[in-house]
């Protein structure tokens, strides 16, 4: 039987509502074929998992993040706003577009001894084997923006990051990387226009994850950029529709009112969705599955949990790479003349154990400005509530 030796790991994976844990296992000890195999190893692409934070003000949650990463194996994308590298003092020196120098809906970074451990922060995940991307600077809607305003908002960007110590007054930190390796963006709000993807291909970066798409949906270039969306899935057990995001369930579960309460609810709805996103694409046609995630501790820490728990089942199952947005970009840079066989399946797929439920019907694209109607695009309040 393929994957002999998994198989009680990937029943209860299966049932998301009661799995247990599957932490730490290897491809070597299952009877999967693996890359040095055959032919059809070789056409069957491996599972990626995107683990992604907004924001990075948070100097406990920076520590916090990181320490379960270490103790999972997984790899993040930190989408860093740039006031929170500006202490307050100095908040003038930002102008954001349409807005008054020193605004920001964000707040900025606090003193300027905070700068200094936020770029430390920095400076280890990096090393640690994480990606920074940019989630702009002012935290400001997008949607209505035209290129010159994205070009405002990206040419500040890099000093706010870059040259953070010496404007801060503070020591310097060498973070190991440049402003020409943040290469990835996703938007505040998910507020983007037309606009924006000029800027990125004009600043050479080479994905996007502000917009959304269905589960299984295998990333496209567009304009020159790897458009990299959240998922737009249905919360398991309440028929309600969201994106894999964590301030969107907080929305969703509890209309962004905090009901500590309700804790271990949402949590387990969380997990059972990100686990049939998951299950439905590992044995499916392994589209990427984007989790995107905030500095936050919304509903009593439900959705941090969720993602743990999340996390620990599935980053040690046999093909799964968790794994941060640059690596994906190099993956499909390499194999994108396969994006036809892939987005169809045209491959043998990962046999479901038995008993497991059969997934149901993808659900076409909505259209995000359905979405938006709803009330259920962006992440309006999530940075405002970073210091949980």
């Amino acid at each position: 039987m393929p994957l002999r030796r998994f198989a009680p790991c990937l029943a209860a994976l299966a049932l998301a509502t009661t799995a247990a844990g599957c932490s730490g296992a290897s491809s070597d000890e299952s009877d999967a074929p693996t890359s040095t195999g055959s032919a059809q190893s070789a056409a069957r692409p491996p599972q990626f998992v995107l683990l992604a934070f907004d924001g990075s003000l948070n100097l406990a949650f920076w520590e916090e993040s990181r320490a379960f990463a270490r103790d999972s194996g997984a790899k993040y994308t930190y989408f860093m706003s740039g006031t929170y590298f500006l202490p307050d003092a100095k908040k003038a020196t930002y102008h954001g577009p349409h807005h008054s120098a020193g605004s920001s809906d964000i707040g900025f970074g606090g003193p300027a001894a905070n700068i200094e451990l936020r770029l430390q922060q920095v400076r280890q995940a990096h090393a640690e084997g994480h990606e920074m991307g940019s989630h702009a600077n002012g935290h400001f809607d997008g949607s209505a923006w035209v290129e010159a305003d994205w070009d405002a908002e990206f040419a500040q960007f890099g000093p706010l990051i870059f040259k953070a110590a010496e404007t801060a007054g503070v020591a310097s930190v060498n973070l190991g990387f440049g402003p020409e390796d943040v290469k990835g963006f996703r938007a505040p709000l998910l507020g983007y226009s037309s606009g924006l993807f000029r800027t990125l291909a004009k600043n050479a970066f080479t994905y996007d994850t502000s917009k959304s798409g269905p589960t299984n949906y295998w990333p496209e270039k567009l304009g020159g950029v790897w458009n990299f969306p959240l998922a737009q899935v249905r919360v398991v057990g309440t028929g309600k529709r969201t994106l894999s995001m964590d301030y969107n369930f907080y929305y969703a579960d509890s209309a962004g009112v905090s009901k500590p309460e309700n804790k271990e609810l949402y949590k387990k709805q969380m997990l059972d969705t990100y686990m049939k996103y998951f299950q439905d694409n590992y044995f499916g046609n392994r589209a990427p599955v984007h989790i995107g995630h905030h500095f936050s501790k919304w509903n009593g820490g439900a959705y941090w949990e969720a993602m743990q728990a999340f996390t620990t089942r599935v980053c040690g199952l046999p093909e799964v790479k968790c794994v941060t947005y640059g690596e994906l970009v190099k993956f499909m840079e390499a194999h994108s003349a396969d994006h036809a066989t892939y987005q169809a399946g045209s491959f043998t797929p990962l046999p479901r154990p038995p008993g497991a439920s059969q997934p149901a019907p993808v659900e076409p694209a909505v259209a995000e400005d359905q979405f938006e109607a709803e009330g259920i695009v962006g992440d309006v309040a999530a940075a405002h509530d970073e210091e949980q």
